[in-house]
């Protein structure tokens, strides 16, 4: 049976990174982004060096991962953070389920139109909503839902 080479692992590595980040995390935590961005690099390494070992493709994942996240973590949560008015945006009204709870202060997650999105409370709202409860958004900051308690 043939030996796994430093080019394929890094590149499956790489691959799984980016596929779990977008299809479970839906880029919202974008750690495995930048370490997944970083095997693709050692992959690249690899393939261009014509068979350079696990070790110094390794030490190229290692600071291309370092240097990915040094480089595009501010930028991203700055756009993460910042609110933008969404004008005609159909979320606004609509009822969502909680998915993971919501405190005042503590954002939580809520499903909308077939995927989970971060949700934060609305200013002056007190409630806790757990897990299953409906909310009622009044707006959306970025990617984010701001909602409501409804009335079960």
């Amino acid at each position: 049976m043939a030996e796994i080479t430093p080019f394929w692992f890094f590149l499956i590595v790489g691959v799984v990174l980016l596929a779990t980040e977008l299809l479970v995390f839906q880029f919202t935590t974008f750690w495995l982004f930048f370490v997944g961005l970083g095997a693709l690099c050692a992959a690249v390494f690899a393939w261009l060096s014509g068979g350079a070992g696990f070790i110094p493709t390794t030490a190229v994942f290692a600071v291309a991962s370092a240097l990915i996240t040094a480089l595009l973590y501010a930028p991203i949560r700055r756009w993460q953070a910042t609110p933008t008015s969404i004008s005609d945006n159909n979320a606004v009204g609509q009822r969502v389920v909680v998915s993971e709870t919501i405190q005042p202060g503590i954002a939580g997650k809520a499903a909308w139109s077939g995927t989970d999105w971060q949700a934060e409370l609305a200013s002056g709202q007190s409630a806790t909503l757990s897990a299953g409860q409906t909310a009622r958004v009044v707006a959306v900051e970025g990617i984010r839902l701001i909602v409501e308690p409804t009335a079960q």
